[in-house]
């Protein structure tokens, strides 16, 4: 994790810090240290961090309070992703640091292993960040080939309505059906 104590002191030193955040959540994925139970190494959350997504139904979620970390929920995603898909990863990543946080595109994409055919979807993550750049508030979006990747991957598609239990629970069944144990996860 990044040192809190080491505070951004100008313009550019909040975009260089905000490119390196929206790096870390690309390389988190394309080294696969994300399905190691890693997380975003530049990422450092607010106390008040809120995560929100249009998939998953109206709730905003209290990632303080939420009772599975940002950490355990990205890694059972990209398991339970590759269960059925080989070498799931971003193909494609941008990222447009501003002073205030960053936006990112991201095409993630796998090839079934039935039979080899590629499938994948783009997901845009939206992050705002505090003076110390903290994340503040997270969202993300998915393109509409998410509901196709996703009936293949854990046999369920959004949008998912009310908050993402529904979703948990659908990635938590992937990877019980495959007997793939995820040590160290609260879920």
């Amino acid at each position: 994790m990044t040192d809190p104590n080491n505070l951004p002191r100008s313009l550019q030193e909040r975009l260089d810090r905000h490119r390196r955040m929206a790096e870390s959540y690309h390389q988190g994925y394309a080294k696969r240290s994300v399905q190691d139970g890693e997380t975003y190494d530049e990422w450092v959350f607010a106390p008040e961090a809120t995560y929100a997504s249009p998939y998953f139904g109206s709730e905003t979620i209290d990632l303080v309070t939420h009772p599975i970390s940002v950490r355990e929920s990205a890694t059972m995603e990209a398991v339970a992703y590759s269960v059925r898909f080989d070498n799931w990863g971003p193909v494609d990543f941008q990222a447009w640091p501003s002073d205030r946080g960053f936006a990112m595109a991201t095409r993630f994409e796998g090839a079934r292993r039935t039979d080899g055919v590629v499938m994948g979807f783009h997901a845009y993550g939206f992050v705002d960040t505090d003076q110390d750049c903290r994340i503040t508030h997270w969202e993300t979006h998915v393109s509409r080939d998410y509901d196709d990747f996703l009936d293949i991957a854990i046999g369920v598609h959004g949008p998912f309505t009310g908050d993402a239990a529904d979703y948990l629970a659908a990635l938590g069944a992937t990877l019980a059906e495959a007997g793939v144990k995820l040590p160290g996860l609260s879920a």
